[in-house]
């Protein structure tokens, strides 16, 4: 009887351990012999997280031109220069997404929370699969949800890189489960790379 609940404890743990995977065991895997595609840009701005509950951010999904592509990763990227790390948070939550169209709220991806080191400074890439047919996913989105495990914080509680593309693109916020579009930031996309075969 003792070993079944220690079995039954034990196997608890293991899998709340498996809820979040911290992305410095994620981005050891080689992903150097795949293609890889990045949005042409202008600068790299950076856009803080004041809010109490995250942030779900939103961008048109730039591909590469090819019929066909199978994304085996996507890179998120924070190149921006961090003159005051006032940030409550040590540790950010983010969770990657993908939508057929900013009006599909189920994402094309499996939902997975990755934990990140606010001043880590590798790569923060996250496993994907997804085959993709180029002309049909002309109006797919890319997103980002965040979350912090302080949420009553007096400082900015985390930031995003964007970039303002060359080509067209429209970023959204979804707030109170409501797509909204930032008209302030027309061509601003989330800074990515894509991996794909």
């Amino acid at each position: 009887m003792k070993f079944i609940i220690f079995f039954l404890l034990s196997t608890l743990s293991f899998a709340q351990q498996l809820d979040t995977i911290n992305l410095n065991q994620v981005e050891v895997i080689n992903y150097s012999n795949y293609k890889q595609f990045r949005p042409k840009f202008k600068k790299v701005e950076r856009l803080t997280d004041n809010t109490s509950f995250g942030l779900k951010i939103f961008s048109n999904l730039l591909l590469p031109k090819e019929k066909e592509i199978e994304i085996v990763a996507i890179e998120i990227l924070f190149e921006s220069k961090v003159k005051k790390k006032n940030y409550c948070n040590e540790f950010y939550y983010f969770k990657p997404i993908i939508l057929q169209s900013i009006g599909h709220k189920q994402s094309l991806i499996g939902e997975k929370w990755f934990e990140v080191d606010k001043d880590y400074q590798g790569k923060y890439i996250f496993p994907v699969h997804l085959k993709l047919n180029i002309s049909e996913a002309k109006n797919y989105f890319i997103g980002v949800e965040t979350s912090y495990e302080n949420p009553f914080c007096p400082e900015g509680n985390g930031y995003f890189d964007l970039i303002k593309t060359k080509q067209a693109v429209d970023l959204y916020f979804e707030i109170n489960s409501e797509m909204i579009k930032q008209d302030v930031l027309k061509n601003y996309s989330l800074n990515y790379i894509i991996y794909y075969k």
